[in-house]
């Protein structure tokens, strides 16, 4: 049962990390932020939450955009993704330091870390 929870974890996050890497590239154009930019994610988050539900609200846009700008290498992704979920990234997103938030991956990582205990080394 869990490896079939950690498994569709992965798959999660690497699907979140597909989609910010498709905002990134393709609607924006590589830039930071589009030129048309709430009214694109508002429909885009409007087509795919009909589509696929409200994992997929602007909100979690927003967050997906991110999570591809701060960790724009897939493999530094697969390297840590199948012991880490979605909610250990979304905190990592909180790192303004790149250097400090891949070191903070790689520890969670290793370390086994839960989302809690990431939430608390993160500020020290």
């Amino acid at each position: 049962m869990e490896s079939a929870y950690n498994a569709t974890s992965c798959a999660m996050v690497i699907t979140y990390w597909n989609v910010g890497r498709r905002i990134v590239e393709q609607e924006q154009n590589g830039n930071q932020r589009a030129e048309y930019g709430a009214a694109m994610m508002d429909a885009l988050a409007a087509e795919l939450t009909k589509e696929y539900g409200k994992s997929y609200s602007k909100r979690n846009l927003q967050y997906f955009r991110k999570f591809y700008q701060c960790f724009p290498d897939i493999e530094i992704v697969n390297s840590c993704v199948h012991n880490l979920t979605w909610t250990h990234f979304r905190s990592l997103l909180r790192v303004p330091d790149e250097d400090a938030r891949v070191w903070y991956m790689n520890e969670a990582a290793h370390e086994n870390w839960n989302v809690r205990m990431l939430d608390r080394n993160i500020p020290t």
